[in-house]
């Protein structure tokens, strides 16, 4: 499901309003990371055109258009929902080779069927001297949310079902991918924590999360039913620690 590309242009991002429930989780990130700093850093000495592939939100053209106004920001997304510039696919992208200074991959590689292929298109339309910054999740990366969802369905089923793991196809220890198409691969990893204090951003994260893990839950287990079972767990760690702990650990990958 996580590299479906039905259900990533539908369900999973057919709309923003998903991904935006998922990421109004970090408001609750200590010392939280400012990705989009850190790639504006990385793009400094870039001119003209920045490809962001797999723009979602458009957090990152946003924050490029207002603090680089002499960047030329392209915005492509695989899904029509997110309103990207260019609807187009990482894999085989629609523009000339050497086309753009800059390209940015955030959190989007670990969606990609051929995860090499989108590389080398990376490469391709970066011009030589160019920057493509990545951003992914390490191993470590939320791992509280499938152990949350596993223990949600045993409490309502008494079967075990192994948590979702689509990050883990693509981490920072996979920088030798990146390597096989560019010289020079810095790679930064950043351990934060997530302490929630209310119940129902939990609930909303996991909820967010339908169309890419729902085919965990048994078919004959309402949803709303199921995230009764996150809400109950949630509420109980809550009571019991004060906060709900989520591990962040996120790596960024600047290629030249």
């Amino acid at each position: 499901m996580f590299t479906d590309r039905t259900a990533l242009r539908t369900a999973a991002y057919g709309d923003p309003g998903p991904l935006a429930a998922r990421l109004s989780i970090y408001r609750f990130q200590r010392d939280p990371v400012d990705l989009p700093g850190l790639a504006l850093t990385a793009l400094a000495g870039v001119r003209g055109t920045v490809l962001d592939a797999g723009c979602g939100l458009g957090t990152y053209v946003d924050r490029l258009r207002s603090e680089r106004p002499d960047l030329r920001v392209l915005p492509l997304d695989l899904s029509a929902g997110m309103r990207p510039e260019v609807v187009g696919d990482v894999q085989a992208l629609p523009l000339a080779d050497a086309s753009v200074g800059g390209a940015l991959a955030m959190h989007m590689l670990y969606h990609v069927p051929d995860i090499p292929a989108a590389i080398r298109e990376l490469r391709r339309v970066v011009e030589p001297g160019g920057v493509l910054v990545v951003s992914t999740n390490g191993s470590q990366d939320k791992l509280e949310i499938g152990r949350l969802v596993s223990d949600a369905v045993h409490d309502l089923t008494g079967t075990t079902v192994e948590p979702p793991d689509a990050d883990s196809r693509f981490t920072p220890d996979d920088a030798g991918l990146l390597r096989a198409e560019f010289g020079t691969v810095e790679v930064e990893v950043l351990e934060r924590e997530t302490l929630v204090p209310e119940v129902e951003p939990v609930v909303a994260f996991v909820d967010s999360m339908r169309a890419l893990t729902g085919a965990l839950v048994p078919a004959e287990v309402p949803w709303e039913t199921f995230l009764g079972a996150v809400r109950a767990r949630v509420a109980a760690e809550i009571e019991r620690h004060g906060v709900w702990r989520l591990g962040n650990q996120v790596g960024v990958l600047t290629c030249s």
